[in-house]
């Protein structure tokens, strides 16, 4: 099995998000629409769109699909991630995998998974692992 792990930032460069339930206790539902630029190992873009839960403390939950087109010397083409997260303290963090069968050009055979941490001015590291199937 051929494995590759990918590293490096991706920058938000646009983050719309729209509430479709608000509670009289602070708590709301929102849907964020997200574009993003990755660096490091990948050059590419994603646009990713999260369903958020925020609770009284200001934490949030979140779930999502994000459409990467990925551009490396040996990897090009367009995957799905499906996101699981969370965010507390000003810290967003995810795990997410590679919905199978989603991968194009010679991402067809691809499988893995991946998280993010973010930092600083809506940047966020990444690691991602590619496994062919």
């Amino acid at each position: 099995m051929t494995k590759v792990v990918l590293k490096g930032v991706f920058q938000i460069t646009q983050w719309d998000e729209t509430a479709y339930a608000e509670h009289e206790d602070g708590t709301k539902q929102t849907i964020a629409n997200i574009k993003q630029t990755y660096s490091g190992d990948i050059t590419g873009s994603a646009d990713i769109r999260y369903v958020m839960s925020y609770q009284q403390d200001t934490t949030a939950v979140f779930t999502g699909l994000e459409e990467l087109n990925i551009t490396t010397p040996e990897i090009t083409g367009r995957i799905i991630f499906q996101h699981n997260g969370t965010f507390v303290t000003g810290v967003a963090q995810s795990e997410f995998h590679i919905i199978a069968g989603s991968g194009t050009e010679n991402l067809t055979e691809y499988i893995g998974q991946g998280e993010f941490t973010s930092t600083e001015n809506g940047q966020a590291e990444y690691v991602i692992t590619l496994n062919i199937a």
